[in-house]
C-alpha cells in the first residue's frame, strides 16, 4: 500500500503495522508535515492526478461487521446454544440406530448358531405385536385347578341301571375369576388301593345339554355332578377323583 503527502505530494510506502502505529496519522519525512494516510491511500503506486478512495459507508468484508463486540459475542453464543439440542438429537438417533443394528446382527448370528429361525424368537414376536405388524396369539383360558374344591362326593350303585355306578359330587370355583371347566378323572380302587377301572369325563359329559362351555365356571358358584361308569364288581371299595 502507498500514501501520498497532501503537502509535498511525496509518495510513501506503508503497511498495516505503520498505519496502526499512528492510528493512520504520520509525519512526512520530506516536508515534515503531518497528515492522515487514510485520506490518500492506494493499493498501487499512484498516478500524478489520482485521488485516494473517498470515505463512505462502512465496507462489508465478507461478514457483517458489528461495532459492538459484546453483541457480536452474544449472537455467536446464542447461535451455538440453539444448535446444541439438534446436534444432541442427531447423535442420539445415530447411537440408537447403531445399537439396533448391532443387536440384529448378534441375534441373527446367535439364531444361526442355535439353528433356530430368527422370526420365532419370543422377543421379536412381542415387538411385532406391539408395532401392529403381527396379530397377538389368542390367550389360553384361565386355569387354576387348585382353586376348584370338592365339597361332597358319593359313589353308589345306579338306582335304575343295573351294572352301572353313579358318582355324585359338588364342586366350586374358589378363584377370583371364571375359569375353564375341568376334565374329571375318576379311578375305582380295590381294598388294596389298586386300580380296577378308570374313566375321564370331559365337560360335555357332565354338563347339561346346551351349556355354554366357553363361559367357564363362575366364581363361588356350586356345580353338582352326576357321573355314570360301569361297575367293575364287588372288588371296588373306593375311588379317587382328580381335576385335569
Amino acid at each position: 500500500m502507498f500514501t501520498r503527502c497532501q503537502a509535498c505530494h511525496t509518495v510513501h510506502p506503508v503497511n498495516a503495522a505503520v498505519l496502526a502505529q499512528g492510528g493512520g496519522r504520520y509525519r512526512c519525512g520530506k516536508c515534515h508535515k503531518t497528515g492522515n494516510a487514510l485520506e490518500a491511500l492506494f493499493d498501487e503506486w499512484p498516478q500524478a492526478r489520482q485521488q485516494g478512495a473517498p470515505a463512505g459507508d462502512l465496507p462489508e468484508l465478507g461478514l457483517a461487521l458489528s461495532l459492538d463486540p459484546d453483541k457480536e459475542r452474544q449472537a455467536w453464543t446464542t447461535s451455538e446454544e440453539s444448535d446444541l439440542p439438534q446436534r444432541k438429537s442427531l447423535q442420539r438417533a445415530v447411537w440408537i440406530i447403531a445399537v439396533a443394528g448391532l443387536t440384529v446382527i448378534i441375534t441373527w448370528n446367535l439364531a444361526r448358531f442355535l439353528q433356530r429361525p430368527l422370526i420365532d424368537a419370543p422377543w421379536l414376536q412381542l415387538t411385532l405385536v406391539q408395532l401392529g405388524m403381527r396379530q397377538a396369539p389368542p390367550q389360553a383360558p384361565f386355569r387354576a385347578l387348585d382353586q376348584i374344591k370338592l365339597l361332597s362326593r358319593e359313589l353308589k350303585a345306579h338306582p335304575f341301571r343295573p351294572g352301572v355306578l353313579l358318582l355324585t359330587a359338588t364342586i366350586v370355583n374358589r378363584a377370583a375369576q371364571s375359569q375353564a371347566y375341568p376334565d374329571i378323572d375318576v379311578t375305582l380302587l380295590d381294598i388294596h388301593s389298586r386300580q380296577l377301572a378308570r374313566q375321564l369325563f370331559k365337560p360335555a359329559d357332565y354338563l347339561p345339554n346346551g351349556s355354554d362351555l366357553r363361559s367357564g365356571m363362575t366364581p363361588q358358584a356350586y356345580l353338582t355332578l352326576a357321573l355314570e361308569m360301569p361297575d367293575p364288581g364287588d372288588g371296588a371299595t373306593g375311588f379317587e377323583l382328580q381335576f385335569r
